[in-house]
């Protein structure tokens, strides 16, 4: 397992300067500035500091030093601390919680390049390092390039769209807040700890995501045919997975099981679930039509981003077991264009569910055990159910 890249160093986490860009979210529309998440650092936002006029005020009302007596310390690792923080400090000690448990690995063993993504499971052992041990939590393997050559035609065909589309693709370059937020009544002053949290699960896509782009090194459709003329700059990584298909299913996934956990009866059978996928199936398309992805691209990310929901909710609710899954790009047909029903099921008894396909199903095995839960995730979970209550 040496090959396995544990994310612990998180240093991409420099980026998040603060969440208090989250007070207009409506300007948030979009997924592709995942990279930094600079538009996270205004809810704790610090103010403009003068000193000069402090140390003059100070010096004119403290008047002479009288040493009070201390305060109580803070109970140590006390969950209520964590209010306490800022935003920004929350999101490092989440992102932690969610990769220092994850692990990603090139397998090169069969016929197609693979990346599989690992869960590790601990078991704390008094006065010692705790017990640990990876388990497959999806693998991903790249299509062949006559499957791709393939796809073309669909992206060909979209083109017609483009003038119609233009508005939304643009729109949709950053974190699409608006467009859920149209849809479930998501706002910074009413739910900021399901904004915490969804923010939580895009990073969590964006890591993993480009774990699996460097590893399958997939090319994009402009390298295919200069006739392609994408209506946005082509992103400077691998195609598959696309990234907009796998944030805009676990940004669905997440709020959909968030407020249906809620028990709530305002968000019971009112068609949330469907319009919420119906969404993340219209970002994924407009990148096709955008010409900057294959129908393969995004159900690739579909089906990694449903089962990184599955897998985020399961760290929240203290989950013991979550299914392993895998995507077979070699068997994914290349006259198969995207449906976000292909990949998940809409009907009401097993809505959220994985379909198995030709191309996509579990690994064998026993199901991935994830060990002890996340008090951290755990107490974000809580606060952000209870906006839902």
């Amino acid at each position: 397992m040496s090959g396995l890249s544990g994310l612990s160093g998180l240093s991409g986490l420099s980026g998040l300067s603060g969440l208090s860009g989250l007070s207009g979210l409506s300007g948030l529309s979009g997924l592709s500035g995942l990279s930094g998440l600079s538009g996270l650092s205004g809810l704790g936002g610090a103010q403009l500091v003068v000193p000069g006029p402090l140390i003059s005020n100070q010096d004119g009302i403290a008047g002479t030093w009288a040493p009070p007596p201390p305060p109580k310390p803070l109970k140590a690792g006390d969950l209520k601390n964590l209010e306490l923080w800022s935003p920004v400090v929350r999101a490092t000690l989440y992102h932690f919680e969610v990769f220092s448990r994850l692990g990603a690995e090139l397998d090169t063993s069969g016929k197609a390049p693979a990346v599989n993504i690992y869960h590790l499971e601990t078991k704390s052992q008094a006065g010692k390092p705790p017990k640990a041990d990876y388990h497959p939590l999806i693998k991903l393997s790249r299509p062949d390039i006559k499957t791709f050559k393939e796809q073309l035609e669909f992206i060909h065909g979209y083109e017609e769209l483009r003038v119609d589309r233009a508005p939304e693709i643009v729109a949709q370059l950053g974190v699409p807040m608006m467009f859920y937020s149209s849809i479930a009544f998501l706002d910074q002053a009413r739910t900021p700890w399901t904004i915490e949290l969804i923010f939580v699960a895009l990073r969590l896509a964006y890591e993993m995501v480009m774990q699996v782009k460097n590893g399958l090194a997939c090319k994009r459709p402009i390298e295919f045919s200069p006739q392609i003329q994408p209506i946005i700059p082509t992103p400077d990584h691998g195609t598959l997975p696309s990234g907009h298909a796998t944030e805009g299913s676990i940004f669905a996934y997440v709020l959909w099981r968030l407020m249906k956990e809620s028990g709530s009866a305002t968000y019971k059978d009112i068609g949330l679930y469907e319009q919420l996928m119906r969404q993340a199936e219209r970002i994924a398309i407009n990148r096709t039509v955008a010409g900057v992805h294959f129908p393969a691209d995004s159900a690739a990310g579909a089906i990694l981003g449903i089962q990184l929901g599955q897998y985020l909710v399961a760290r929240c609710t203290d989950e013991k077991k979550i299914s392993n899954w895998q995507f077979d790009g070699e068997k994914y047909p290349g006259d198969q264009d995207f449906s976000i029903w292909n990949v998940v099921r809409g009907d009401k008894a097993n809505a959220g569910e994985l379909i198995p396909t030709p191309y996509s199903g579990k690994q064998s095995g026993t199901q991935t055990k994830l060990g002890e839960s996340s008090a951290t995730l755990s107490w974000l979970w809580k606060k952000a159910l209870d906006e839902w209550k």
